[in-house]
């Protein structure tokens, strides 16, 4: 087993199979967390656990779930899981979440309902099902949970009026929550990421380099972030040394967000 901080805890990352969640779960995993990894591509979540499991050490569990955190149904079927098949929860990375551009006067009420689905009530449900796990766990066991939010819940970019919205509820979510868990000793905390190099805005920026050069330019330190830049900064606020951080929303973007 790992010798890191994390090691023999049991950590949960959602959207886990590729980007963001990828990057924060390679960073469990090399601190020694037992690690559940959910998404809803069956396909991604093999190709993940495979990446995953060559870095992991002797006796390190992975385990697989498939599940769209945008399900109700299925948000309870594998919280019953975890209750049944695990000796506890230590980490929850809430990081499932999906966002369109779309002009406000051309939005389907339809994408605004499904955003609001994944983005907040799916997140709001994982951090209710965890925290219903986590108080029954020891005095003085680690506990935390981190939520990815976005520096889009901070300012304003045309076409995002779905998905910022839904972040900048995520966000007062992440403080009431945390300010009402903090007595039974879990964290909460919010990680907002700038733009970052996930397979998505990969594919975006390889086929339009000029897009590239126009958003990186908003970045002060030069360069978009990468998923593991993502998963150092979630790393943390899993980790016992943050054991005095709660309600806080890490901004982690190069300084994006500033002008």
């Amino acid at each position: 087993m790992s010798a890191g901080s994390l090691a023999g805890q049991w950590a949960l990352v959602t959207g886990a199979s590729k980007g963001i969640g990828y990057g924060i779960a390679e960073k469990l995993v090399g601190d020694g967390a037992n690690l559940v990894l959910v998404a809803r591509n069956l396909d991604d979540l093999e190709e993940a656990e495979r990446n995953l499991a060559k870095s992991a050490a002797p006796g390190q569990q992975l385990v697989m779930r498939p599940a769209d955190t945008a399900d109700r149904d299925a948000i309870a079927d594998l919280f019953s899981w975890v209750r049944a098949e695990l000796p506890g929860l230590n980490v929850l990375v809430a990081n499932a979440g999906s966002g369109t551009m779309v002009p406000f006067l051309e939005l389907p009420v339809e994408t605004w309902d499904s955003t609001l689905a994944l983005n907040l009530t799916g997140t709001f449900l994982c951090l209710q099902e965890a925290a219903r796990i986590m108080v029954g766990m020891p005095e003085g066991s680690n506990r935390a949970m981190v939520v990815v939010s976005s520096i889009r819940a901070l300012g304003v970019r045309p076409g995002l009026a779905a998905y910022a919205s839904t972040k900048a509820a995520v966000n007062q979510l992440v403080r009431v929550v945390a300010y009402e868990l903090a007595p039974a000793g879990i964290r909460v905390n919010a990680l907002s990421p700038g733009i970052t190099v996930t397979p998505l805005v990969a594919t975006n920026m390889l086929a339009d380099p000029e897009l590239l050069a126009e958003r990186t330019a908003t970045v002060p330190m030069g360069r978009p972030g990468q998923p593991e830049d993502m998963g150092d900064a979630a790393l943390f606020l899993c980790q016992p040394s943050s054991r005095f951080v709660t309600g806080t929303n890490m901004i982690v973007d190069g300084g994006e967000h500033l002008p």
